[in-house]
């Protein structure tokens, strides 16, 4: 991302179109997924959990100062694996006809998903990037049961295996909803056929392939999804209890050519199939999702190639290949720091990391607003391609002119305090950092902690000058030291003018 030709244009109030700027390009950049050996200082480190957690804390940052980036890549990845899953909300494994109830149970998984995030670090990073890769709507599959299930099992597959992660998907009730699975099926008493081949299409399509290779030739033809429709019939959702479940009488018995193979295929076999002819292709697919997610929008070439090579040499394990990608050289270089724009949940929930705030149930319930505010309901996608954010061709889409007074405007709410939550004690939060008696240093720390990248002088000095009301710099010491609420509002003030600078928007 050209950060300059981002930060003038977001000048103002309004946002400009994503058509305004030109077709993002991939940095030109020498290092490749060789390890990292140059300097571990709090910019890197900083780094690294911003992309990998929603928003920085300070503990965290501690943390990784203290280890070495390999070390600390695989406590993470290895504390994604092992982390114990959320306890199941009382309704997780029945369906209600009521509504109204639904949707209240839905909100408090959105509610819980929130919260988590908080504490779950990498696992819920994952959890909400294949949330993005293997859509669903819940306005669509209704049932509050159904998400769960769905997350649930994005959680245990987040760093598994791959093939795990698109075997089992296709099984999940939401998505058999979803996608039409249990309008996919044969009437074996009167040899009738009912395909339907929206989940063929998107399992090659989004899920597996990607329409072209990295050559450019096509991964797969319509007949390719015609055949596979009528190999994964005979999939049925139960409500009570809520669960994917296979019906051979529904099942179309016939011979199907997936790929140049021939045979009576069924579920297991489509998968079988796209693993033994286009294992390449695939690696390659996985590999830029990986890729744009935690390095950059545009995929360098080269390196979704290599690491399309890993994800080859280790059976499809994505753990090895994230470990792969978050320890190499290319990770860290110096035009990937602060280059994406943050998405809504990094925003929300990062900022109650890096302000120590503790968000009431009542502020975890307004997430959810928010969320839907800023363009990601989770749960809910505009379609089953995910969030136009995430995708490398459209990822200035978290900023419109709809979105960008919420996304500079939710932390006042939490500064100042409101309805759902007290506000902040900022004195306190200074306390914490090098010197709170010293203006420069509190615009120093806190600029370093919640930006990604320098501001130029002209804009610390602005944002000293809010923190000083216009007084001398000298003249903090005093005020902090004998006028605690004075200094207190100075703060709060200060702590606004800074989440509302656009450079507080990247990561």
């Amino acid at each position: 991302m050209d950060r300059r030709l981002f930060l003038r244009r977001f000048a103002g109030t309004t946002a400009v179109a994503p058509d305004a700027y030109p077709p993002l390009q991939p940095p030109s950049v020498a290092a490749g997924l060789e390890p990292y050996t140059g300097p571990w200082t709090a910019r890197q480190a900083a780094h690294l959990i911003r992309r990998t957690h929603f928003g920085l804390s300070r503990a965290d940052l501690g943390q990784a100062l203290a280890s070495t980036p390999g070390q600390i890549v695989d406590l993470y990845v290895d504390t994604a694996r092992a982390r114990t899953l959320p306890g199941a909300p009382s309704w997780y494994n029945q369906t209600t006809s009521n509504g109204s109830t639904n949707i209240e149970w839905i909100y408090e998984w959105q509610h819980s998903w929130y919260a988590e995030m908080r504490a779950g670090g990498l696992r819920e990073k994952m959890a909400l990037l294949w949330h993005d890769h293997f859509s669903t709507q819940y306005p669509v599959y209704e049932h509050a049961a159904f998400a769960y299930q769905y997350l649930t099992f994005l959680r245990e597959h987040s760093l598994g295996n791959f093939r795990d992660l698109l075997e089992g998907i296709g099984q999940q009730p939401a998505m058999l909803r979803f996608l039409n699975g249990v309008d996919n099926w044969y009437d074996n008493s009167t040899n009738t056929p009912h395909y339907n081949e929206n989940y063929a299409r998107e399992l090659l399509e989004l899920f597996s392939l990607g329409i072209l290779g990295p050559d450019g030739s096509p991964n797969y033809s319509q007949a390719d999804i015609v055949e596979a429709a009528k190999a994964l019939t005979g999939w049925v959702v139960d409500e009570n209890p809520p669960r994917g479940r296979y019906d051979p009488s529904r099942h179309d018995n016939g011979n199907k050519t997936i790929f140049g193979q021939t045979g009576n295929w069924g579920y297991d076999d489509v998968i079988d199939i796209i693993f033994q002819q286009r294992e390449s292709e695939m690696a390659h697919f996985v590999a830029g999702k990986l890729y744009s997610w935690f390095v950059y929008p545009a995929p360098n070439t080269q390196v979704v190639a290599d690491l399309a090579q890993v994800l080859l040499g280790n059976s499809f394990d994505i753990a090895e290949a994230v470990r792969v990608l978050l320890k190499s050289a290319h990770f860290y270089e110096e035009a990937f720091i602060g280059a994406r724009i943050k998405f809504p949940s990094e925003l929300l929930v990062g900022f109650t990391r890096e302000m120590e705030i503790i968000p009431t149930q009542a502020s975890l319930e307004r997430f959810r607003v928010d969320g839907f505010l800023l363009g990601q309901d989770v749960f809910n996608p505009p379609s089953v391609a995910g969030w136009p954010g995430f995708s490398p061709d459209q990822y200035r889409a978290w900023i419109t002119t709809g979105t960008l007074p919420s996304r500079r405007g939710f932390s006042r709410r939490f500064i100042e305090g409101s309805s759902d939550q007290d506000p902040i004690d900022a004195r306190q939060l200074v306390e914490n950092y090098s010197d709170p008696t010293s203006a420069e240093a509190i615009v120093s720390d806190f600029t370093a902690h919640f930006l990604a990248n320098p501001l130029p002088q002209e804009t610390v000095d602005e944002l000293l000058d809010v923190l000083l009301n216009g007084a001398p710099v000298y003249e903090w010491y005093t005020l902090y030291q004998t006028t605690p609420s004075t200094a207190e509002a100075r703060l709060k003030d200060f702590f606004i003018a800074l989440c509302d600078l656009p450079e507080f928007q990247l990561t």
